[in-house]
């Protein structure tokens, strides 16, 4: 019953019987079966997710403000929404309570934090379209909770148990006035709602203030890691309601919360915001996902153009910026979580780089602790550079850098980043880290710092004409993945974990080229002309690393299948695929890799795998008597046969998303072995049942008649549409094929003949055989 309220299509369907009075009945019943549902939320927990959706349509369709809206059963809504709102509430704290004092034994409704955001984003979308009774409703619950909770700690006899319990049931409430803030729409808001938030915000506010007094005292035992999730949502959804990218547009709520609590404007909530977050992270330990959502919380801080530029400006900045390797942030002392530390500096980098005229002298002051860190680095000998206590330090200066580098967006800013690496040469760091064989850790931080260094990212790599960083940059990356490499094909033994300590490093190897040859950066053509090895020897590596695997391992792990297509595309790409050393092996390996990738999770796989097979047999066509175009001709009774096969099965078979991906690669392959296509799918005709064979040749038949079989733009386009068209004659007329197997075929039909007549003379045949037969 709750899943076909949730199904009602309120904003049409209803809309239709409102007249009637149906409608009001129905209202009446839906809301009585809804305030039951709620309070037997222990029991059907499942249904308070449609409950809420069927009163959120309704409330969609509802707007207390207009009388011509509110004329019929408006009297029913708007008693029943606020209802609605607060039997929620009180229900989800009701199950908070029974399960903290063990009279429930089903799981708390704040674990599950995915389902209490949504559930709370329907109340809060219902409480906004009566928000003067339903945030009414809000506030005073909050308030009685909130006394509730201080009676409590001034009684004295306050336990630990008492007071997590108490703490997780206030989650509730502070979640409530989150979402009803967050889900504020500004051309709707009036000032009276507006003021409404500053009140419920103000509330929320004085009991954070209660709890970290009752932290400080060391009353209660620890803090609630539900309440605090509630608190950073909160300053999260009034972030995004009110210091947005419209962050100075006037509101109300500023004026009534200087009112209420003296938090005139945009920047001091931000202050205190920030204040928030550098406590969660000085108190909370490092797996704890306050951690990482207050992380997250200071991260959106310093995205919007105006909000990171009122945080720069504010004196805890300041500070963090002169210390940010301090040790009072327990964690950057974790090595094993790298998102953390990523997010962190690359906050810290958008507020260093926020003042574009002052950016040099403050990046200097910025980087000093770690230029001492990594040049005492840079000089010790490499045995103890391996040490153990030592190596802990690599990966985190190492992952510092790279989540500081993923922050920089434009050229003056990279270019200030790669002075500070290569002129000092402390770039030798990473090439020492990436040939340390003791530690695989070590090598995969060096690797994907470099895999960031050189990555192209809006174009802030883009350097002068004149300039030689690009090459250099090119060389570095190139010396890093011959020593990985070259590593990797002399070790031919077993390993205990064969993707830590091989296939991981080997897709980041991959993804170091590919992002240097798609940045285009670097004029790698005419690196051979004067004898830089660089080049070569990338290519080199790459090609053996990708001959030693077995096919079936490249796509067995999806994030070396991921790096190895990437690579490919690239690679294999008209401008380049002459420079690649391409022999006889490497080819079929390529090859089979690709069909490999054409079932793989990610759609994008599959096209990217699409992508190689028609760049190579693009380039093979256009360039006849060519290395690559040798190749292709000379495998061309196995290879082709096998990639054409493999791809008309496919397209003939499966319903992809990516057809438009398949179609390119197989215009080539019919253009190359045009008689095989032909005969493999007079062949699949023959193998399917009488009553379907007609129906599929004209379907064929269209499909390899659209277009004359050339090498055009044009003649590609028209094939695409034909298989396009294909598609929903197949779907239409609903055809379920069978794949051929190598079972005895009948004689091989000729499709591009085929004519009605000589089918039904040849059915009639079928049938008079059949007739005999019985």
């Amino acid at each position: 019953m709750c899943r076909l309220l949730a199904r009602f299509r309120c904003i049409h369907t209803l809309v239709e019987i409102e007249d009637s009075g149906v409608y009001r009945t129905l209202l009446v019943a839906a809301a009585g079966f809804t305030v039951t549902g709620l309070g037997l939320w222990e029991w059907s927990a499942n249904s308070i997710a449609p409950l809420l959706t069927f009163w959120a349509k309704v409330a969609a369709a509802h707007d207390g403000r207009d009388s011509s809206n509110t004329a019929i059963c408006g009297d029913v809504i708007a008693a029943t929404l606020p209802r609605v709102v607060g039997d929620h509430l009180r229900a989800m704290v009701q199950a908070t309570a029974r399960v903290a004092s063990g009279e429930s034994l089903g799981d708390s409704p704040l674990e599950n934090t995915d389902a209490l955001l949504e559930n709370m984003a329907l109340a809060a979308s219902i409480a906004r379209a009566s928000y003067e009774a339903s945030g009414a409703a809000v506030l005073a619950m909050a308030r009685e909770m909130a006394g509730e909770y201080q009676a409590l700690l001034n009684g004295g006899q306050a336990g630990a148990d008492a007071v997590a319990a108490c703490e997780a049931q206030l989650a509730w409430p502070v979640y409530a006035v989150a979402q009803c803030i967050g889900a504020r729409q500004p051309y709707k808001a009036q000032a009276d709602d507006d003021a409404a938030d500053a009140e419920m915000f103000a509330v929320a506010l004085e009991l954070d203030h209660v709890v970290r007094q009752r932290l400080q005292r060391g009353v209660g035992g620890g803090p609630s890691e539900a309440l605090e999730l509630a608190f950073l949502h909160l300053h999260h959804s009034f972030r995004a309601a009110y210091i947005g990218e419209q962050g100075y547009k006037a509101t109300a709520v500023y004026a009534r919360l200087a009112a209420l609590v003296g938090l005139r404007d945009s920047g001091q909530v931000l202050a205190l915001v920030l204040d928030k977050l550098l406590f969660n992270l000085r108190t909370w330990p490092p797996a704890s996902p306050v951690v990482l959502r207050s992380l997250q919380l200071f991260h959106d801080l310093s995205v919007g153009y105006v909000s990171v530029r009122q945080v720069a400006k504010l004196d805890a900045v300041t500070a963090l910026l002169a210390g940010h390797s301090a040790e009072g942030f327990r964690f950057l002392g974790a090595v094993d979580a790298y998102k953390p530390r990523a997010l962190y500096y690359a906050g810290l980098a958008r507020i260093l780089f926020s003042a574009p005229d002052a950016a040099p002298p403050a990046f200097a002051a910025f980087m000093r602790p770690w230029a001492r860190l990594v040049d005492e680095l840079v000089a010790m000998p490499d045995a103890q550079l391996a040490a153990d206590h030592v190596r802990p330090g690599l990966v985190r200066v190492l992952r510092d850098l790279r989540g500081f580098l993923s922050a920089v967006s434009s050229k003056s800013n990279y270019t200030l980043f790669f002075d500070w690496m290569c002129a000092a040469q402390r770039m030798r760091l990473v090439h020492r880290c990436v040939e340390m064989r003791a530690d695989a850790t070590v090598q995969i931080a060096a690797l994907k710092f470099m895999a960031e260094f050189v990555f192209n990212r809006t174009q802030r790599l883009n350097f002068d004409v004149a300039s030689p960083n690009g090459i250099l940059i090119f060389r570095e990356a190139s010396r890093a993945m011959w020593a990985y490499g070259s590593r990797i094909l002399d070790e031919r033994g077993a390993v205990r974990d064969v993707y830590k300590e091989r296939y991981k490093g080997v897709a980041v190897c991959f993804t170091i080229l590919a992002r240097l040859v798609a940045g285009k950066y670097v004029a790698i053509g005419v690196m051979p002309l004067y004898g830089d090895t660089a080049l070569e020897r990338a290519y080199r590596v790459a090609v053996e690393l990708l001959k030693q695997f077995p096919v079936p391992d490249v796509i067995a792990y999806p994030k070396l299948g991921k790096a190895t297509t990437a690579l490919l595309e690239v690679l294999l790409a008209k401008p380049n695929i002459d420079l690649v050393p391409l022999d006889d092996a490497a080819y079929e390996h390529v090859m089979r890799v690709c069909v490999e990738a054409f079932d793989h999770a990610e759609t994008a796989v599959s096209s990217s795998a699409c992508g190689v097979i028609d760049g190579v047999l693009t380039a093979a066509i256009e360039s006849e008597g060519s290395d690559i175009a040798n190749l292709v001709r000379a495998r061309s009774a196995d290879i082709t046969t096998y990639l054409l096969r493999a791809m008309l099965n496919i397209v003939l078979f499966e319903d992809r998303p990516n057809d438009w991906s398949f179609s390119r690669p197989l215009f080539c392959l019919i253009l190359l072995d045009t008689q095989f296509a032909l005969q493999y799918t007079s062949q699949i005709v023959q193998y399917q049942p009488a009553e379907r064979r007609e129906d599929l040749i004209k379907a064929l038949k269209d499909l390899l008649s659209s277009t004359e079989f050339v090498l055009t733009t044009a003649n590609r386009d028209r094939f695409t549409q034909a298989l396009t068209q294909y598609r929903r004659e197949v779907a239409a007329k609903n055809l379920i094929l069978m794949v051929p197997t190598s079972q005895t075929l009948g004689a091989p039909v000729d499709i591009l003949a085929y004519s009605i007549e000589e089918s039904a003379s040849a059915t009639a045949q079928d049938e008079a055989e059949a007739a005999m037969v019985d």
